[in-house]
């Protein structure tokens, strides 16, 4: 009996070659953050890692800080599909506030807040990579809230006050986390242990609702905060 004849390999098209390049560069710059960090992660380390071209780097990216700030967004959308089955699982009743907050607030535990905090801190003097973090944060903001939206459900996500909820949330949470990172298991006081933090996030729960239902309270010439880098959360 004569063995079935395999069809031919399918050839990738250049597309999804630039892609898998792409994200080949990507994977391997978020892994040089997390591991080495800011400073150790030179355009050379990542086009070693990655195993490619120099020019095809910069092809995809001409310089350290527009691959950076990318790579961060990467890393928001990989943990976005580690919560997206979570996220699913939402309870529908009285309790989804505390499990959307609490489902925000895990994405300030991990690599990703770490290595954004660490961005944040070069782009202070330096300028290119304060130009892309920002415009990089103005995006990911404008997807937190609408994915937030869908998180909380019509009831809190059709209201006026919502967006200024969020970045209420999002502010106090950057707080909150700069002092988990700091302070660690061994803080100087109460007020920066972990029981402490445990409150003032079951106090902002409580609070959630009451914002939301006040309105934005902006002036026309207001403007909206620039959220943190943080994970984005499908629904």
């Amino acid at each position: 009996m004569s063995s079935p004849v395999l069809p031919p390999p399918r050839t990738r098209t250049q597309q999804e070659r630039r892609d898998g390049t792409r994200r080949a560069l990507l994977d391997a710059a978020v892994e040089s953050l997390i591991e080495v960090g800011f400073a150790r992660t030179t355009t050379l380390e990542v086009q070693r890692r990655a195993s490619v071209s120099r020019g095809a780097l910069l092809h995809h990216f001409p310089s350290k800080a527009l691959l950076l700030t990318a790579a961060i967004d990467h890393l928001a959308e990989m943990r976005g599909r580690e919560l997206k089955a979570r996220a699913a699982s939402l309870p529908a009743d009285g309790q989804r506030v505390d499990a959307v907050l609490d489902l925000l607030w895990e994405c300030f535990g991990g690599a990703l807040f770490q290595v954004a905090v660490e961005l944040r801190a070069w782009a202070r003097t330096d300028d290119e990579l304060r130009v892309a973090l920002v415009s990089a944060e103005r995006g990911l903001r404008e997807r937190i809230v609408q994915q937030a939206r869908a998180l909380f459900g019509p009831g809190l996500g059709d209201q006026p006050g919502f967006e200024r909820a969020i970045d209420l949330t999002l502010q106090l949470m950057i707080g909150l986390a700069m002092t988990a990172m700091l302070h660690g298991s061994d803080p100087p006081s109460a007020e920066f242990s972990a029981p402490r933090i445990a409150e003032l996030l079951t106090d902002w729960k409580r609070l959630f609702p009451t914002v939301v239902a006040a309105g934005d309270g902006r002036g026309p010439s207001a403007t909206v905060s620039v959220c943190p880098l943080h994970p984005q959360v499908h629904p």
